[in-house]
């Protein structure tokens, strides 16, 4: 069986500390570096829980954090590997407070293991997921469905990702070379309508963005470095996300591209906004476990944030009871601590 890790990106948006800091780099670079980004809904330990209990097979954790910890994480848990942004990202890039830059550079995690599936704290397991969910074959599991760019604030990323693969590659060309990776039946009809209707573009238009926890091999991140070394190293300089950005998608579309991908469905998946008149059915959702995988995106439209929170807290209580191996038995669930933001554990 494929040996897979997990790497999940963390940070604590109520640390003061981490606060001035990331203010202070507000200050010096424009861009869009939303604090809502980094808003805290105090469920992180849902997400451990639900990796022990759906997952159980994944070799190591890698959880990557500015230097701040959850008070209630057990750090020393066997399957856990707390890695500091100075224990991989180059010098010249820190500090950072740029999602790109960090994910850019995940490649040099020391002990990585070859394949891994990236996540961020806002995606998480709801059901029993085996290996063969992620990666078939040595393959990663993923969906290649062409799509229309919607306006949003990670947009103007996008259209940066994509201008590097239209360069690169010739769309009809690619799509012929692995039909049937673009055309395959488990994606259902509705989305090979979709990329049928966008096949008259000369080049691709979009790729379908799924915000669900991303399975890659590591020498993928080795190869984008090599080609879009320029790209990559400037962004990677971006201390919060810049216009200018790409993001690992590009890394994603390539390999899309390029076949080196086994077809999944995604329709145990689901992308959910949080908002007032949208959280009931998210915490009905959860709570039915409707979905496998979901990814909980968070927006302004939301006037109570503390009643949310709890909210979205018991629906993850209802269906993950009791704390897992990787949470401190005395300690709430609502605290931060500091480790050394230079040093591993």
């Amino acid at each position: 069986m494929t040996t897979i890790d997990f790497v999940i990106l963390w940070v604590d948006g109520n640390d003061p500390d981490w606060q001035r800091d990331f203010r202070q780099a507000r200050r010096t670079e424009n861009e869009d570096a939303s604090e809502i980004r980094y808003r805290d809904w105090r469920n992180l330990h849902y997400w451990f829980r639900g990796v022990e209990r759906f997952a159980p097979w994944v070799r190591k954790i890698h959880f990557i954090t500015w230097g701040h910890l959850p008070a209630w994480l057990r750090v020393l848990h066997p399957k856990l590997h707390i890695v500091n942004h100075a224990d991989f990202i180059p010098s010249e890039y820190l500090p950072t407070f740029n999602s790109n830059a960090i994910e850019l550079n995940i490649h040099r995690i020391e002990g990585l293991a070859e394949h891994f599936v990236l996540f961020n704290d806002d995606t998480f397991l709801c059901r029993p997921t085996a290996p063969e969910e992620f990666f078939r074959n040595g393959l990663p599991c993923d969906m290649a469905r062409l799509s229309i760019v919607q306006p949003s604030s990670v947009a103007h990323i996008v259209y940066n990702d994509l201008e590097l693969i239209n360069r690169e590659h010739v769309k009809k060309e690619a799509i012929r070379r692995h039909p049937g990776k673009w055309f395959s039946p488990r994606y259902g009809i509705g989305n090979l309508l979709k990329t049928t209707l966008l096949l008259p573009w000369s080049t691709f238009p979009g790729i379908l963005d799924t915000h669900m926890p991303q399975p890659y091999r590591r020498e993928l991140f080795i190869q984008a470095w090599e080609r879009w070394g320029g790209a990559l190293d400037a962004t990677s300089r971006h201390r919060t996300r810049n216009l200018a950005d790409v993001s690992h998608w590009l890394i994603r579309y390539d390999m899309l591209v390029r076949g080196e991908f086994a077809p999944r469905a995604m329709g145990d998946c689901r992308l959910m906004t949080i908002a007032d008149d949208t959280l009931p059915t998210i915490c009905s959702d959860i709570r039915n476990r409707r979905y496998r995988m979901v990814c909980l995106n968070d927006s302004e439209r939301i006037s109570d944030f503390e009643q949310q929170s709890r909210c979205l807290c018991d629906a993850f209580e209802h269906i993950l009871p009791g704390k897992s191996g990787f949470e401190n038995e005395s300690i709430r669930t609502d605290g931060t601590t500091h480790i050394g933001r230079h040093s591993a554990l």
